[in-house]
C-alpha cells in the first residue's frame, strides 16, 4: 500500500504567509510552524471550521488584525469616539456613530482608519468590523442602562463585506449576548469600495432588513454610493456627505441636489442623514428642505462614549444651546 505524503510549501510577504498544504492536519500545521519560527501573532485561516480535517489546497497563516494596524500605525491600541446623530432642531440624540481610531504610542492624535484600512486583507477587516460594532454595542449596553438612552448604534462596514458568510450569524449572536435590539443598530455600507456581485450580499441584506436591523448607505453620492446601490441594498437611511450639505446656503446646485434626493428618498420611505453640518445656519437650511436627522459638530465632536454620558442622562438632554 502506497503511503500518503503530506507537506507545505510556504509563501512568505510582508505581514503574510502562504501555505500551500497537501494531507495536513491541525498537529501537523503546528510542527510547521514551530519549525518555520514563525511568531505567535500569526494564525491559521481561513479554512478554521476545518481544522480537524486533512487539507488539500491553499490555506492562509496572517496577523491578527491589531498587529497589522501597528505594523501600519505604529504600536498602540484601538479606541472607539463617537459623533452623535441628532433630530432638528429639538437636538435630541437619536443615534451614536462609532468611529474606530487607533491610539498610537508615538502620535499626539488618533489615527482614522483611511490611514492602515486600504492595507488590511478582506479577513482582517472583517475582524475589524465584528470588533468595533460588539465593542460599541457593549459600551452601549452599559450606557442605556444607566442613562435610559433609547437610541441606536451605527456601525461603518465595507461594501465587499456584505456578502461576508459569517456576517448574519455573527450580528444575530451579538445582538442576543448584550439583549440590543436589531433596530438598535444601524450598519452603515461606506462607499469606499464596490459591493461585489455575490448571491450572498441579497441574502445577508435581506436577512439584516428581516431582522429590524437598519441599514445605511453612507456618503451617497460620492466613491461607488451609486442610484443602482438603492436597488441592491434598498437601505432605510442614506447619508447625504458634508461636500453637499456644508454649502448649501451659498451652493444653489448643492441646493437642488439635497433637495432632490429628500424628495426620491420620500417616495422611496428612506430616511435622510445629513451630515458635515457645522452651523446653525446650515441646520435651518436643511430643516427647510426637509430634513430632520443631522450630524456635524454643531452638535459636537466625536467623543469617547462617557464623556457624552452625563449629557444622555438628562431627560430630554439636548445638544444645541438656545439661539
Amino acid at each position: 500500500m502506497r503511503q500518503r505524503r503530506s507537506w507545505c510549501r510556504a509563501l512568505a510577504s510582508i505581514g503574510r504567509v502562504v501555505v500551500r498544504a497537501h494531507g495536513i492536519c491541525k498537529s501537523g500545521f503546528e510542527r510547521f510552524k514551530t519549525h518555520a519560527n514563525l511568531p505567535e501573532i500569526f494564525r491559521l485561516g481561513p479554512f478554521n471550521n476545518t481544522l480537524q480535517q486533512r487539507l488539500s489546497g491553499t490555506f492562509i497563516v496572517e496577523r491578527d488584525v491589531f498587529s497589522e494596524i501597528a505594523a501600519h500605525a505604529g504600536a498602540g491600541a484601538p479606541a472607539l469616539v463617537y459623533q452623535r446623530q441628532v433630530s432638528f432642531p429639538a437636538g435630541q440624540v437619536i443615534g451614536l456613530e462609532v468611529l474606530f481610531r487607533w491610539r498610537a504610542e508615538d502620535a499626539p492624535k488618533r489615527h482614522s482608519p483611511l490611514m492602515f484600512l486600504p492595507q488590511l486583507t478582506p479577513a482582517q477587516t472583517s475582524e475589524l468590523f465584528f470588533w468595533v460594532m460588539e465593542e460599541a454595542i457593549s459600551e452601549a449596553r452599559v450606557l442605556s442602562n444607566w442613562t435610559g438612552w433609547n437610541g441606536y448604534i451605527s456601525v461603518n462596514i465595507e461594501a465587499d463585506q456584505i456578502g461576508d458568510p459569517a456576517l448574519i450569524e455573527h450580528i444575530s449572536s451579538t445582538l442576543q449576548r448584550y439583549a440590543w435590539a436589531p433596530e438598535r443598530l444601524m450598519v452603515e455600507v461606506t462607499e469606499r469600495r464596490a459591493i461585489p456581485a455575490f448571491p450572498s450580499v441579497a441574502r445577508n441584506v435581506q436577512s439584516l432588513r428581516k431582522s429590524g436591523v437598519r441599514v445605511a448607505m453612507d456618503d451617497f453620492g460620492e466613491g461607488y454610493a451609486s442610484f443602482e446601490y438603492l436597488k441592491i441594498l434598498d437601505p432605510s437611511d442614506i447619508k447625504i456627505p458634508a461636500s453637499f450639505t456644508a454649502d448649501v446656503t451659498k451652493d444653489v446646485r448643492n441646493a437642488e441636489i439635497v433637495r432632490g434626493l429628500v424628495d426620491i428618498s420620500r417616495r422611496l420611505s428612506i430616511n435622510v442623514v445629513a451630515e458635515g453640518v457645522e452651523t446653525r445656519e446650515c441646520a435651518q437650511a436643511l430643516h427647510g428642505m426637509g430634513l430632520q436627522s443631522m450630524q456635524g459638530y454643531l452638535f459636537g465632536e466625536p467623543r469617547e462614549l462617557e464623556e457624552w454620558a452625563q449629557l444622555l442622562k438628562q431627560p430630554g438632554a439636548s445638544v444645541l444651546q438656545p439661539s
